[in-house]
């Protein structure tokens, strides 16, 4: 069922060819080539049966497809894997009184609000035939054109009647916290994922966990879903997202598409117990060719906040003559809008300073800088950024700290020093003297200031640890300022 991917799937990870929208994807899962990693069947396998609510009750499996094809809503009340079945929490009343036995579960669809690809004319909205009121060609009006609602609506989030074929390339991150290291290799399925149109066996998207800076948690994942045997088949139209009103053409309205779906232990992502304070993000990376009805996860094991509209993997700031230098970088965005760059000199109460527009859509990483000039006199000041998304929602970031350089003040650092030390200073004209003493007024360094220059760099010190100071002459008056050496 399962089978390595070859090594050019690691060099091609996205591929971007062109197909019928309704060849569709596979939802696929990878790992490093020096990870030799064989999936076992208490980790990551097909789901080989489902029951939903369609017409009060649809169940059908891999064994025993059901004749019976949905053509409209639905959503998913059951799913085996690995020989169990487990209830999505959506109606287990339900499958109590038709004598189903299961073990009761809470599953619930990623809340995705945002997606950062770029819609195309391969991408369709599929919906059951007779969603739209029209058993054969399209409604007036049409469904609404929007991506992010048909992958969480529904029940829980888990209607699979409904899907985006060729869901667009791209990345999307979801807040991860409450990690149960009981779940870790369980058996019980942690995450699931649908497939509901025509599997392709040249692309695949990845699924992965990350730190705050993006960096892989364990490994990701790469299966291919040609190989998995559907449970069911379903009746749908796909309509045009690239347009709006979504238009449905000849030859996508009545047509029938195999339902597959996958399900993984976190221990398929190779998580253990110890990884789990270092886990900040679940990260899907869209190859542009996925057909989704939902991606699922145990509520039980994990919980996800929405789609994150930026994130931030370092925020820093560092004062300069007359300023403060801030600098930003982020992982990847999805509909944000700018950064107000706030202040505060207590780190309490903030003021905004600056507005720093934002990429708005990205997969890769951005950098972002800006110059606070001349901030209101205090030797500490205290930054953040406050992040909008396109729809006015917002987040905070970090809290960073910096020393205020002020104009015509001599600053050391650092200070204490070991072989180096920076002496930051008003401008020179080329006559000032810098000197380093000894508590017995003995100097131990001497050289002139360089023209222009509003800062000297001091190397190779070798200077024995204890108590000195730098003084600065300008033939007129000397300043000094103790220097710690360690």
């Amino acid at each position: 069922m399962y089978k390595i991917i070859n090594k050019k799937h690691f060099f091609y990870p996205f591929l971007q060819r062109k197909k019928n929208p309704l060849k569709g994807i596979f939802i696929k899962f990878g790992f490093p080539l020096f990870i030799l990693f064989i999936y076992s069947s208490s980790s990551a396998q097909s789901i080989t049966e489902i029951i939903t609510d369609y017409e009060g009750y649809w169940k059908s499996s891999s064994s025993a497809i059901n004749p019976s094809k949905p053509n409209n809503n639905h959503n998913l009340l059951s799913f085996s894997f690995s020989g169990v079945r487990y209830s999505t929490g959506v109606n287990d009343g339900l499958l109590t009184s038709q004598g189903q036995s299961f073990i009761a579960g809470d599953y619930r669809a990623l809340p995705v609000q945002s997606i950062n690809g770029t819609i195309n004319s391969n991408t369709k909205i599929g919906v059951g035939a007779m969603f739209d009121g029209v058993p054969i060609g399209p409604s007036n009006p049409p469904p609404s054109n929007n991506i992010p609602y048909y992958l969480t609506d529904g029940q829980k989030g888990l209607n699979i009647g409904t899907c985006v074929a060729n869901l667009p390339a791209g990345t999307l991150f979801f807040s991860v916290g409450n990690i149960s290291p009981t779940a870790i290799g369980d058996g019980v399925p942690d995450v699931v994922i649908t497939q509901t149109a025509d599997p392709s066996a040249s692309s695949f998207d990845r699924y992965e966990f990350t730190d705050v800076n993006g960096n892989r948690i364990g490994n990701y994942l790469d299966i291919i879903l040609t190989s998995i045997t559907p449970v069911g088949n379903w009746i749908a139209d796909f309509y045009e997202a690239s347009t709006n009103p979504m238009v449905l053409n000849s030859g996508f309205t009545n047509t029938q598409r195999p339902i597959r779906l996958w399900a993984a232990d976190f221990n398929a992502f190779g998580i253990s117990a110890t990884d789990i304070s270092s886990i900040a993000y679940f990260k899907i990376a869209l190859n542009g060719n996925s057909d989704v009805a939902f991606v699922a996860y145990n509520n039980n094991a994990i919980n996800f906040s929405t789609v994150l509209p930026v994130q931030l993997s370092s925020f820093t700031a560092s004062g300069v003559e007359n300023g403060v230098r801030l600098s930003w970088q982020t992982l990847s965005e999805a509909n944000t809008d700018r950064f107000t760059i706030e202040t505060s000199t207590d780190g309490i109460n903030f003021s905004a300073v600056a507005d720093k527009k934002a990429a708005g859509y990205s997969s890769n990483p951005i950098g972002y800088s800006y110059t606070h000039t001349n901030p209101p006199s205090s030797h500490t000041r205290y930054y953040r950024l406050k992040q909008f998304d396109q729809d006015g929602k917002f987040k905070y970031s970090k809290i960073v700290q910096v020393d205020i350089i002020e104009k015509n003040t001599v600053r050391l650092y650092p200070n204490p020093a070991n072989d180096k030390l920076v002496v930051h200073h008003k401008p020179a004209k080329g006559n000032e003297q810098l000197q380093i003493i000894t508590t017995q007024g003995r100097i131990v360094l001497h050289r002139y200031l360089k023209q222009g220059t509003g800062e000297t760099s001091l190397h190779r010190l070798c200077l024995p640890k204890g108590l000195y100071f730098v003084a600065i002459y300008d033939g007129i008056a000397k300043t000094t300022h103790p220097l710690m050496i360690q």
